[in-house]
């Protein structure tokens, strides 16, 4: 991974200070609540897009709390932390990976980490129940966080163990390879669908279970999810934030933007 390490000084300090951080706040909350707002009166309450968004959300909970792991408890603790996709920790500080300076592999390879993360994210919360009031679906959505870094560790320690070196070698070629299936599947479904099930009722269900799956669509999901949070990098890094103090005092600055993010969690993965 290739992160803007030149002139480090320069960006500290208060790289990321009170205001910065209430900024950064309302124009993530505006982008994503516009997006939840359009998938509930185009899509329906609760559509696939606003469950994208709300995995988004989800994922960003996952930064916060390795970020807050690694800070208090840098010397027990951190040992079972997955890298995550487009940060390194570095320090009191995390370097966010920049799209503009990096090389088309290292930008591939970080976007099918993310797919994978935003695979299991989506995967365990569609598998959760949504719980009971505003508490219980916190719960639940916290135990989502907690279950999405459990397996994100087990997954990378997998791919390092029996696939060293496969996504960095061959992220292109899988990236490219989804994303046309992703294609031909939205072109195919309809259509391919309705001449299956009329012509034969065996193969209509053939083709449901393989390509109408609710694995097929956590996949598609997964992808919307990385797209919102490459934006949401991609921002960061225009922004001037390359470099983010992580530091125990540094936290507490960022108080602002938790709460926005929150709020913002509920309105869309419940509200909305």
């Amino acid at each position: 991974m290739q992160f803007m390490t030149n002139d480090l000084t320069s960006l500290l300090p208060g790289d990321l200070d009170l205001m910065d951080a209430l900024q950064f706040a309302l124009i993530l909350a505006a982008g994503f609540l516009t997006l939840g707002l359009v998938g509930k009166f185009l899509l329906g309450k609760r559509s696939g897009l606003n469950h994208c968004v709300s995995s988004a959300v989800g994922i960003l909970f996952v930064y916060a709390v390795t970020i807050m792991i690694y800070t208090f408890e840098p010397g027990n603790l951190s040992k079972f932390l997955s890298p995550l996709p487009f940060v390194s920790l570095n320090g009191e500080y995390l370097l966010l990976f920049s799209f503009s300076g990096s090389e088309y592999t290292a930008i591939c390879t970080e976007v099918l980490n993310m797919i994978i993360l935003a695979f299991l994210v989506n995967l365990l919360d569609s598998w959760l129940p949504k719980g009971k009031g505003i508490i219980g679906w916190y719960l639940f959505r916290f135990l989502t966080v907690a279950l999405a870094m459990a397996a994100q560790l087990i997954v990378s320690g997998l791919l390092s163990q029996y696939l060293p070196g496969v996504l960095v070698a061959y992220a292109p070629m899988i990236l490219v390879g989804i994303l046309v299936v992703m294609v031909l599947l939205s072109l195919l479904k309809a259509l391919l669908g309705l001449v299956l099930t009329v012509v034969n009722p065996i193969l209509g269900a053939i083709y449901a279970f393989f390509f109408a799956s609710k694995i097929g669509k956590m996949l598609g999901r997964a992808v919307v999810t990385t797209v919102l949070l490459c934006a949401v990098i991609y921002l960061l890094d225009y922004l001037g934030f390359s470099v983010i103090a992580i530091s125990a005092e540094a936290l507490t600055g960022y108080a602002p933007l938790a709460a926005v993010l929150l709020v913002l969690w509920y309105v869309i993965g419940h509200l909305l």
